[in-house]
């Protein structure tokens, strides 16, 4: 396992008293405890936040971390004051071309989400269900009889690339290109190097717009390129902006998701049984998990004087919503240290809230009711390896990056 610096603990067990968690509080560089995850940061700075919500982190020149609950859902909620403009903390390196939907403000966004909407419908949503299913078996085939693998790289990162792929009309077997473009806008941080691989995308998302022009198919990208804005078709850099948003969020979001539920699978023996013997249980499981493992954080760049709390902000400045802390608040979740899976209502803001909630909610509920289903049939009785490390990637975008499992040797299914 991923263990902690000696610098990392203090700083994890200060008090208030002597330290402020806030004015250190840094996406990129969360303390991580003895079992190699941040959690334990994410527990004290909410015990911080019960006092004092939203603090002032020096990171990055200075931004204000929301970390309580009701705080983070008034910021979500109040559009006029806070900009998706800010939506990444340090901006990613797209260069001209704008995050669409994600980066967007109504009305523009509002009119641009129409175009997408309906392929992830639930009603859509489901139709993928049979091919998710048969993609996760593939997977699992490929490495069942080895008794071994890394759950993260085989599994996590797989699942939802190919899914992405094929609402994308790409090949599913590129995904290690998906995600090295991905990786570039999300955790390359040397710039020069971010822009030559994210030129790379561009130029490939260029000949994919120009080949769906000439013969649209059935997939997202044709949708989005035929489609008409106020009468005007997309330009190219509007189109290039849909792509690179719907491969980000596709990919990144799930992947980091999935690997820390197989992660926590791996050692929880009592939560692993608990679903093998009630698989109708998997669902309420997953939004529990989903709640607890919160893959994302996103930012909001204030545009006017704003009060939240007792804290106001000033145009121009960059608030942080620390959903993996706000979903901790106790005054919303009893027992939030817990993994409750029949915790109901789950009000999690995991997967975001009011007009900006995730376009994707649904799938990735699909994906991991599916991925978690299949894996449990095919290989109930797995753990951590202890010869291999596991590792925790932090980030906008966080989860388990490695996690080397062992379990019996099996039988694939052909």
């Amino acid at each position: 396992m991923t263990r902690p610096k000696a610098g990392d603990i203090a700083l994890m067990t200060a008090t208030v008293a002597t330290t402020s968690l806030f004015t250190n509080a840094d996406h990129y560089h969360t303390p991580l405890g003895p079992d190699g995850t941040p959690h334990a940061f994410f527990e004290a700075l909410r015990d911080e936040a019960e006092s004092t919500p939203i603090g002032w982190s020096e990171a990055y020149g200075g931004h204000w971390v929301v970390a309580g609950y009701k705080e983070a859902q008034a910021v979500i909620q109040n559009t006029k004051a806070f900009s998706n403009k800010g939506v990444t903390f340090p901006r990613y390196e797209t260069g001209e071309f704008e995050l669409m939907l994600a980066g967007q403000d109504d009305p523009i966004h509002k009119k641009y989400r129409k175009l997408v909407a309906k392929p992830f419908s639930p009603e859509a949503t489901d139709l993928f269900t049979e091919q998710l299913r048969q993609t996760t078996n593939d997977l699992i085939d490929e490495r069942i009889e080895s008794g071994e693998g890394d759950a993260a790289t085989w599994l996590a990162d797989e699942i939802p690339a190919r899914l992405t792929a094929i609402l994308l009309g790409l090949p599913p077997e590129d995904g290690d290109t998906y995600r090295r473009w991905v990786w570039a806008i999300t955790h390359v941080e040397n710039p020069e190097e971010g822009a030559a691989i994210f030129g790379e995308l561009v130029a490939h998302a260029r000949a994919l717009i120009a080949e769906r022009r000439e013969n649209p198919g059935n997939d997202i990208m044709s949708r989005v390129i035929m489609s008409k804005v106020d009468g005007e078709s997309l330009s190219e850099d509007d189109l290039i902006g849909f792509f690179t948003i719907l491969l980000l969020g596709g990919i990144d979001n799930t992947a980091r998701f999935l690997s820390s539920v197989f992660w926590r699978l791996a050692w929880d023996i009592e939560l692993r049984r608990r679903l093998i013997a009630h698989p109708e249980q998997i669902p309420g499981a997953v939004d529990e998990l989903l709640r607890f493992y919160a893959p994302a954080m996103v930012g909001r760049l204030v545009t006017e004087e704003v009060t939240v709390g007792d804290v106001t902000m000033k145009p121009g400045q960059t608030a942080m919503l620390w959903f993996a802390v706000a979903n901790r608040d106790r005054s919303m979740f009893d027992s939030p240290d817990n993994i409750v899976i029949e915790r109901e209502p789950n009000r999690h803001l995991s997967l975001g809230h009011g007009i900006h909630r995730c376009l994707g909610a649904h799938l990735i509920r699909v994906e991991a009711r599916v991925a978690i289903g299949e894996f449990l049939k095919r290989i109930p009785e797995f753990s951590l390896d202890p010869n291999k490390e596991c590792e925790w990637l932090m980030g906008q975008v966080a989860g388990m990056l490695h996690v080397p499992i062992v379990f019996p040797e099996g039988k694939r299914l052909a």
